[in-house]
């Protein structure tokens, strides 16, 4: 069951090479969408021929049975598999979860650069979905001279527009001297 597998993955690979390599050689006529639907067609009898051996050679299952067995015998270790896993996860997501947040006050920085504000602080707070549950910028003093947004409501609607963020989740604290 193992050497099917293996073979059909080798085969996949090959006909992967094959299509790039094809698609670097032939010219761009009327004869293209004929040879990617001949392609397509290889493709589709390479992703069926692994189950179409299974049937035909009967050991459909025997197949089923040693995966059987073979779950039942690492059931033991499987809790300690889900905890680790489970620890991971929660790192992981608490890796992603800081990385979008960073990547988020970045942009957020260079678009109101782009407008003439500058932004001290930003913080954000989001849902465990990603979704933004609230945003406070602590900003320089606005000089209506550098910025092409007047006040602090301004921000608040520029934020809305640029990141579809409700108005009452943004918080914008406006201090300091303009520099």
């Amino acid at each position: 069951m193992i050497d099917i597998f293996k073979n059909w993955v080798s085969a996949m690979l090959c006909l992967g090479i094959f299509v790039t390599f094809i698609q670097l050689i032939i010219p761009k006529t009327n004869l293209k969408k004929y040879i990617y639907s001949l392609i397509g067609i290889i493709t589709v009898i390479n992703l069926v021929a692994p189950a179409v051996n299974l049937l035909k050679n009967d050991k459909v299952e025997e197949g089923v049975s040693q995966v059987i067995a073979n779950i039942s015998d690492t059931n033991g270790d499987e809790v300690i598999y889900e905890d680790e896993y489970s620890q991971n996860s929660e790192k992981t997501d608490e890796m992603v979860r800081k990385q979008f947040a960073e990547n988020f006050k970045d942009d957020i920085t260079k678009k109101l650069e782009q407008k003439g504000i500058v932004a001290n602080t930003i913080d954000i707070f989001l849902t465990e979905q990603y979704n933004v549950e609230k945003i406070k910028i602590n900003i320089q003093k606005i000089d209506n001279k550098k910025s092409s947004l007047s006040d602090v409501n301004d921000v608040v609607r520029y934020m809305n527009e640029v990141y579809d963020i409700e108005y009452e989740k943004i918080e914008i604290i406006e201090e300091g001297d303009v520099v």
